[in-house]
């Protein structure tokens, strides 16, 4: 609240203003006759008024400013308010025009060491964009950025050596600065390095033609300030702060040779190395191993996508070593994600030399993948764990972006790609840990289950409440409810079931309904309302025993054709359930505000439901890669369409 000494001064500059106001009128009083106009004013006056005039109207836009709110938020909001412009498109440079708005903002952000400590290495900025951000960060610790340049520009040589002048002011000036080093997947690592070698080799051959013997070495040094030697000087003697390392490519190979291994990492992520003979040597498991022991109690988070090790343990093994390391507890960890590693042996021997707590979240995925390989790493023995470590609430089942995938998220089990259910079936051979499990998600199968797969999962998993069904088959599940193997007896499993939730977005009605009830791997709406009909019915005849379905949720969108010859079918179901809720097309009476919010996401984006259901498990860097979909010779994912604007 303004104070009454502040309340008095407003009212003075108010009170001068309309003094000043006033005044002018009467000074620029003009007397007109018949012959002339004369003013009260010489010419020399009114110019010596009008800039008197200039000067308080800059006052008052300055005043102005000053009063606007956005100028009255205290520095740390302001701040905050640079932060989220700053990483907004991540690394980019566009929030630097806040320094051109005003004069206060300016020195504001000039001052806020902080806002220039996260370092884009790009081209275009080279060594005088460098500099600008060293002198601004004062003493704050480092964010490099190995920044992607807009797409289509060419490499020229100007450009790389425009890129290494960067890196070495970096390395010369600030390695022990730094605590962040991202290099963005899309940053042309491999081309600048393979360049840089090329470089290296034809210099080197020209010094052989050029030099006589006796002139000595030296007078054609052509490998002292490459790209690769300021590489290694960089990771094998630089960043004694370094807390987070994302590395791309080509790029690993040089932190795995340093022969010291950085301590007190945070996040440790590692993708798609392109093994070649000369990096063989260190990419092994060892090498890795060792970073991620000497960081065991600090990390946080390791992705290894991409990442083909050589088992050089099991060879040590073979060979009689009982040296071999114990395995490493990473008792901080929070997260761990494994991918495209094609060797599934020498995957399930490298998680075997790991120790995760049971809460974290685990992800592995890739081609041809094993479950029975990494189950023991994804889901640990209930028997060597205290119980509550690991409790799973709900399974996802799903069958998307051409890729098999086994995690551990938020108590949740995902299980995706193009296993068949024995494939993954003995993860779930452990009752003790399925005792909780209370909710399962169906999205589209590759390999769907018959009514024998149903049956036998539904003995695992016998506390379902809610079965959501987001564009799959549900007719043999709901059969697999009513029907025993032999399709006789009434045995009703999940006495706990209690809501259905299933959308559709592209079925047809064909055959009649009654036809529908023979043909049990139909995927028509009709006969799945049909079973759903039977199975409440049974429920509510056989009593307080088993529960009597409550709400079943059904959205069918506008591509689901001949929707409204299905209300008898619908009138049926009513009477056995405790509420029903179905919406089609545009009819959306019986949805709330959010439901309807969401049905327009799942209209605009086919992806939209299957990433809601993963909760943000998917592998980032699957979507990272952003491979295409006609590179299917390398088990490629395309998942350009997959990745736009969802998970980067």
């Amino acid at each position: 609240m303004p104070s009454k000494e502040g309340d008095a001064v407003d009212g003075v500059v108010l009170q001068i203003g309309a003094q000043f106001l006033n005044s002018v009128t009467a000074l620029t009083k003009v007397e007109e006759d018949d012959f002339s106009r004369k003013a009260s004013l010489s010419y020399a006056d009114v110019k010596h008024l009008q800039d008197q005039i200039a000067v308080a109207s800059l006052r008052l836009r300055y005043i102005e400013n000053v009063t606007r709110p956005i100028n009255r938020l205290p520095s740390a909001v302001l701040l905050k308010i640079f932060h989220i412009l700053q990483n907004s498109p991540p690394y980019s440079l566009q929030w630097v025009v806040v320094t051109r708005v005003c004069s206060q903002w300016r020195k504001f952000a000039l001052s806020a060491s902080a806002l220039w400590s996260s370092i884009p290495l790009r081209a275009k900025g080279g060594s005088t964009l460098i500099d600008l951000f060293l002198a601004r960060s004062g003493n704050t610790p480092l964010t490099i950025v190995f920044a992607q340049d807009p797409v289509g520009d060419n490499y020229s040589i100007t450009r790389v050596q425009s890129y290494l002048r960067g890196l070495r002011n970096i390395v010369n000036n600030a390695s022990d600065r730094i605590e962040r080093l991202v290099m963005e997947p899309q940053f042309p690592i491999d081309d600048l390095l393979r360049a840089d070698r090329l470089g290296q080799t034809l210099g080197q051959e020209l010094s052989r033609l050029l030099l006589s013997p006796s002139a000595g070495p030296g007078l054609l040094n052509t490998v002292s300030n490459t790209i690769e030697n300021t590489f290694l000087k960089l990771f094998s003697e630089s960043m004694p702060q370094a807390r987070h390392l994302e590395l791309w490519s080509e790029a690993v190979p040089y932190l795995l040779r340093r022969p010291d291994p950085l301590k007190h990492l945070t996040v440790l992520e590692l993708s798609q190395i392109k093994i070649e003979p000369s990096n063989m040597d260190s990419l092994v498991f060892s090498k890795v191993l060792a970073v991620l022991d000497a960081s065991r109690g600090s990390l946080r988070r390791i992705v290894l996508a991409g990442v083909e090790l050589r088992d050089d343990l099991h060879s040590q093994l073979a060979d009689g070593d009982s040296s071999l390391p114990l395995p490493i507890s990473l008792s901080s960890l929070e997260s761990i994600e494994i991918g495209d590693w094609e060797l599934q042996g020498s995957l399930a021997r490298f998680l075997q030399q790991l120790r995760v707590p049971p809460s974290a979240s685990k992800c592995i995925w890739g081609t041809r993948l094993a479950p029975t390989a990494i189950g023991p790493f994804i889901l640990p023995s209930s028997e060597s764990d205290s119980p509550g470590n690991h409790v799973i609430s709900r399974i996802v089942l799903s069958s998307t972006a051409r890729t098999d995938m086994v995690a551990f998220h938020k108590d949740s089990l995902y299980i995706n790609g193009s296993l068949s259910f024995e494939d993954y079936s003995p993860l779930l051979n452990d009752l003790s840990q399925f005792q909780s499990v209370h909710e399962l998600v169906l999205t589209p199968l590759l390999t769907p289950f018959t009514v024998e797969d149903w049956t036998h999962l539904f003995r695992l998993l016998p506390n379902i409440r809610k079965i959501k069904v987001r564009d799959a088959e549900t007719s043999r599940l709901v059969r697999a409810l009513l029907k025993d193997t032999d399709g006789n007896e009434i045995h009703l499993p999940l006495p706990h079931l209690v809501e259905f939730d299933i959308k559709y977005s592209i079925c047809e009605i064909g055959e009649p309904w009654k036809e529908l009830l023979e043909n049990e791997s139909t995927t028509e709406v009709s006969s799945m309302v049909i079973f759903l009909t039977l199975l409440a019915r049974e429920r509510a005849q056989v009593g307080a025993s088993f529960g009597r379905l409550g709400r079943i949720h059904l959205r069918l969108d506008s591509r689901v054709s001949d929707f409204h010859d299905m209300a008898p079918l619908l009138g049926d179901l009513r009477p056995w359930i405790s509420r029903l809720d179905c919406s089609y097309g545009d009819d959306s009476y019986s949805l709330t505000v959010e439901e309807r919010a969401e049905r327009k996401k799942e209209e605009k984006d086919e992806w939209y439901l299957v990433l809601k259901e993963f909760d943000g498990i998917w592998p980032t860097k699957a979507v990272y890669f952003l491979r295409s979909p006609s590179d299917s010779s390398s088990g490629n994912f395309g998942l350009k369409s997959f990745a736009s604007g969802h998970l980067a």
